[in-house]
């Protein structure tokens, strides 16, 4: 059941907090020293981590992104503006349950998100498909795809006459996936799933095998969460949560792998010329204002039609960190959905027909319950993530002269000269990030309360994060209170009080003066984020924090290849802490593409200019704008995938190209050298 507050305000809320937060069951690690510097708890959900060693019925304490409401902040260092809203306070209207009263309430809810995201499971789910692909509401499983046909795939990459024995190397580093530890299995040729445990193939986790409705194993294959939200980062001897991660930067390219797919009868691949992504590592998953055309009721009108057409193509993102999401009060880059609102988490898991609405009948209602039943226990599994702990060595001593920068330094104090509109907060990193160190957690004039550590709840306006704004753009007020009608808008929650209503969080009623801007993030494993910025425009820290240093055109290093292997293999980026990871500016060695040299498929005049590289070429210009005021119309621009030059060309990074700016951020610049580099030092203690 849900913990529903109707009618209390935020003075009740606040010392509610604050006596919760000095009892012995709402101890933080803090309390060790609260007067440290270096500590951190790593993300995840804290209610799971207070009832880790508390029996079953031990109730769950109040979860502290709830505390995050209009006034907390007043006054305070670290500043919100983006706040809580409560899906769940009608669990009848909204015909689903909240968050569980006790803790074996929330464990239960954890595990069973824990199955449907477990590759390789009994239960795991597949995109489109949830986890019943031979359903009528899954449209009998077209998502998915056959273990022949994936045995097939090295016949599409060419240079082999036989089927070679490092295939599943291969598949991995191609569409740049990772595999995890644990067991994902496929059959091979001529072996029966069920004969030998799913298989002797072990699939990347981008892949999974579903089951049959009676447990067994299926021989089909579906796409997960992993090929957008996942990625690896060194390897398991350096360091124990290391290696594949999931909820980590992405490095896939999808589009790739739909395109080898198309020749073996994948039927997802009709969907190829509409584009996923134009740069690997990146995805257009954001695009909700396509989903918004479908009402939860009925159809769609002629006006919900015309503004959501009008709003822009999204364009390019590089997905949140999960471990990051139990410290925010709202979901997306740009906060559009409250945290609450987990049904949207499971979109893409959604059988085919619920993402129809009421135009698809009883097959879209089949496919919406799904959703109701399954996106709180998958919003509870990912929120839960913990981000792995920096491996290599930190200097302390210039860690903690980080900590008090990031906290302290006002880049806007009048010896700046900062000529960016100075943000809510004290000036310093932490206003917009959150506070971190149990020194800064402790301070009231920091925070309310110490269970709103490393909260991050400030939408930062436009003009003053200045990163490509397309993203932001795109949530224009009519296609956001179309969305209000459609399934992941909550309905039901429409035209509630402050705080209740649970449609896109950017409509005028709910967000009144706030401007739009994009949410910042929690920091958690920020050393294992890269690249930065919601569309991952920049690949390390230090360009983050100084801006002039960027590089407009870049490609990250790839992994070696096999010894032996054929002309026609493509490698994934190089996720090697020794060869590909920059200790001194956190993030990935990158080598700097010149216009010259890119791309060959068309004229250099096109998306770069080879006599200034740091102008967009007129014709790019004139496309982005085209692209701004058509939804769609960027995914219809399908650059060429046929030779292998064309698939290296995928990863390079062209901050001239539509959404992909690399602008912003440019009030560091006011920073020195010195600062940067200890600020660094302490972000590699998160």
């Amino acid at each position: 059941m849900s913990k529903p507050f109707p009618g209390v305000g935020i003075k009740e809320i606040v010392i509610a907090a604050t006596l919760a937060a000095s009892s012995p069951v709402n101890a933080f690690v803090y309390d060790d020293d609260p007067n440290a510097l270096l500590g951190s708890t790593h993300g995840g959900l804290w209610m799971l981590d207070y009832c880790a060693d508390k029996p079953d019925s031990e109730p769950v304490p109040v979860d502290p992104r709830t505390l995050v409401q209009p006034g907390i902040s007043d006054n305070k260092a670290v500043h919100f503006n983006a706040f809580w809203a409560e899906c769940h306070a009608d669990p009848e209207a909204v015909q689903e349950f909240g968050d569980p009263e006790t803790c074996g309430g929330l464990r239960a809810q954890y595990y069973a998100g824990e199955r449907l995201m477990d590759t390789g499971g009994e239960e795991v789910a597949a995109l489109f498909a949830g986890n019943n692909y031979m359903g009528p509401e899954s449209a009998g499983g077209i998502s998915t795809f056959s273990a022949e046909q994936y045995n097939q795939l090295w016949r599409i990459w060419g240079g082999y006459w036989s089927r070679p024995a490092n295939f599943d190397e291969l598949v991995t580093n191609r569409y740049g996936s990772g595999m995890s530890e644990g067991r994902n299995p496929y059959p091979l040729p001529g072996e029966d799933p069920n004969q030998t445990n799913g298989g002797s193939g072990q699939l990347p986790e981008m892949f999974t095998q579903v089951r049959n409705p009676d447990g067994s194993w299926s021989g089909r294959i579906g796409v997960t969460c992993n090929g957008c939200h996942s990625g690896e980062v060194g390897t398991k001897a350096d360091g124990d949560d290391l290696g594949f991660l999931f909820g980590g930067s992405s490095a896939t390219d999808l589009n790739l792998f739909l395109r080898d797919m198309a020749p073996l009868g994948y039927m997802a691949s009709a969907v190829t010329p509409i584009n996923l992504t134009q740069t690997r590592g990146t995805n257009n998953a954001s695009a909700v204002n396509i989903a918004f055309l479908f009402p939860m009721e009925g159809f769609p009108d002629p006006y919900s039609f015309f503004q959501i057409a009008m709003s822009g193509s999204t364009g390019s993102m590089d997905s949140p960190n999960w471990w990051n999401m139990g410290h925010r009060p709202l979901k997306f880059v740009d906060g559009l959905f409250p945290m609450d609102a987990p049904r949207v988490d499971s979109v893409f898991y959604a059988p085919f027909f619920g993402l129809f609405g009421g135009s698809s009948g009883p097959l879209g209602e089949e496919g919406q319950n799904w959703m109701r039943t399954h996106g709180p226990q998958i919003n509870r599994w990912v929120e839960s993530l913990k981000a792995p702990k920096y491996p290599m060595d930190v200097d302390v001593a210039l860690a903690e002269e980080g900590a008090v920068l990031f906290h302290e330094l006002d880049m806007w104090a009048p010896e700046r000269n900062n000529s960016v509109r100075e943000p809510e907060g004290n000036g310093s990193c932490a206003s917009c990030h959150g506070a971190y160190s149990p020194r800064y957690v402790n301070d009231p004039s920091y925070l309310e309360t110490p269970m709103l550590e490393g909260m991050a709840g400030y939408i930062v306006p436009l003009d003053i994060i200045g990163t490509d704004e397309r993203r932001a753009l795109t949530n224009t007020e009519g296609m956001q209170q179309a969305g209000a009608d459609n399934f992941f808008g909550y309905p039901p929650t429409k035209g509630a009080e402050p705080g209740f209503d649970c449609g896109p969080q950017g409509q005028e009623r709910i967000r009144g003066d706030r401007e739009i801007g994009y949410l910042a993030q929690p920091l958690y494993g920020v050393w294992a984020s890269a690249p930065y910025f919601h569309n991952g425009s920049v690949p390390n820290v230090w360009e983050v924090l100084k801006p002039q240093d960027r590089h407009p055109i870049w490609r990250r290093k790839s992994a070696p290849k096999p010894p032996g292997s054929a002309y026609s293999v493509v490698m994934g980026f190089d996720t090697d802490l020794d060869r590909a990871y920059d200790e001194n500016k956190m993030g990935w060695k990158y080598d700097k593409i010149q216009c010259q040299s890119y791309p060959p498929m068309v004229t250099p005049f096109y998306n770069c200019d080879p006599f200034n590289i740091d102008r967009t070429p007129y014709p790019q210009l004139m496309k982005n704008l085209a692209y701004g005021n058509m939804t769609g119309a960027w995914n219809l621009d399908y650059p060429p995938i046929v030779t292998n030059e064309h698939m290296e060309n995928r990863k390079i990074y062209n901050s001239h190209m539509y959404s992909q700016g690399n602008g912003g951020h440019e009030f560091t610049e006011v920073l020195t050298d010195q600062e940067r580099y200890a600020i660094i030092e302490y972000l590699k203690t998160l």
